[in-house]
């Protein structure tokens, strides 16, 4: 079990999934489906439930609604002991819910609410955490973009003050939505130390293609170290320890790829926390995203160590630094 405190800001969202659609079901009243899920998720969430599953101790900072679906992630918590100290209740603002949809390729389109949680968190709901840190602590900004009150000027004073207090800084990110650029982010980049996108998120960002061009734009903004994640195709690491692709772990079956990149980083982040040497963080983080594809929903519950260590053991005899 890691010793360090692992901070994780961002969103907590109830997720309701249906799979296994498409476009038709919109011609039809009635369309039976294999499954219909609730469970917890958004990048935050996720992070943070995947992390307590691997034992580490972890602290969630989110924004919930004073209702129903927030006392249902509140108990969800609970269950797993994620701290849920700095977070806050708002009355007034409904908890937000995802509709998930995917289809039989394992591929999802989100319905979000608007002026919900989710879209609300903002500076004066964090920064008093930050003011607690130690410097002993590994924090992550679980997803640039999905609030609109952190903007590039309002992420470099939040990035600027965790820096000063002298933890280790990742970040993951979404879609940008309002033709954000990295250099609209420069301020805040240069204090990232991990940044985790997928190629989708950084080309949208960058406008690079490859993720060697969308990781270079990156570290010229000011990244410390940028981890593109590709799927099946594994991933691009390029920062402090040069520049290199890593595998995927090849014999899972991809069933749901919800979660997936959260699972990369809560891993990673798990590993991180030990200091581990790069190669086996990310290792370990492929292995847990194999696991995941291949249960609906981010589904930590199905983490366990035995099975991350089996699949490691194999992405260890194809990649190591």
């Amino acid at each position: 079990m890691a010793e360090k405190q692992i901070l994780i800001i961002g969103g907590a969202v109830a997720d309701v999934s249906l799979a296994w659609v498409d476009a038709s079901i919109f011609t039809r009243h009635s369309t039976p489906i294999q499954q219909i899920r609730l469970s917890t998720g958004g990048d935050a969430m996720n992070e943070s439930s995947v992390l307590a599953r691997l034992g580490d101790r972890v602290s969630l900072l989110t924004l919930l609604g004073n209702d129903d679906m927030g006392a249902f992630l509140e108990g969800k918590c609970r269950e797993l002991g994620i701290d849920l100290t700095h977070s806050v209740r708002r009355a007034g603002v409904p908890t937000s819910i995802n509709g998930v949809l995917v289809d039989e390729q394992g591929e999802r389109r989100f319905v979000t609410m608007k002026n919900s949680t989710l879209r609300r968190l903002a500076p004066e709901h964090v920064l008093p955490a930050v003011e607690t840190l130690t410097g002993k602590e590994l924090v992550s900004f679980a997803s640039l973009f999905v609030s609109p009150c952190f903007g590039p000027r309002e992420l470099e004073t939040l990035f600027s003050r965790i820096k000063e207090k002298g933890c280790v800084l990742c970040a993951d990110m979404t879609r940008c939505k309002n033709g954000e650029s990295a250099e609209d982010l420069r301020g805040a980049l240069q204090y990232v130390d991990y940044l985790l996108p997928n190629l989708e998120e950084a080309a949208l960002l960058t406008g690079e293609k490859t993720p060697e061009a969308a990781a270079s734009r990156l570290l010229a903004c000011g990244a410390g170290n940028v981890i593109l994640k590709l799927g099946r195709e594994g991933g691009y690491y390029a920062g402090r320890e040069g520049r290199f692709r890593f595998p995927a772990y090849p014999h899972s079956q991809t069933l749901d790829t919800t979660g997936a990149g959260d699972t990369f980083a809560g891993s990673f982040l798990h590993c991180l926390a030990q200091e581990l040497p790069l190669d086996a963080c990310l290792r370990f983080a492929s292995a847990a995203a194999s696991i995941c594809v291949e249960h609906a929903g981010c589904a930590s519950e199905t983490l366990t160590l035995e099975e991350i260590r089996r699949r490691e053991a194999y992405l260890e005899s194809v990649f190591h630094l």
